[in-house]
């Protein structure tokens, strides 16, 4: 009878711990998937930004030579 008692109580935990790791596995695939989408999400707006600034700074040398004489006194 003990031999029964103990099986049985071996077999509930083993159905236990297996859903416990399947839950863990779900999390943590979870997890990655939701970090590898934020970090997918960042490069692109880190991408955008550079583009932006290199896009704003293609006119900046018109703008650094000012030697030329203003029309009109101040």
């Amino acid at each position: 009878m003990i031999t029964a008692v103990l099986s049985s109580a071996l077999i509930g935990r083993e159905k236990t711990s297996s859903r416990l790791s399947q839950l863990a596995t779900r999390f943590t695939s979870a997890l990655v998937e939701s970090r590898a989408r934020n970090a997918a999400r960042e490069l692109r707006r880190h991408e955008a930004f550079v583009i932006d600034l290199s896009r704003r700074q293609d006119h900046s040398a018109e703008f650094l030579d000012q030697a030329d004489l203003l029309p009109a006194r101040i």
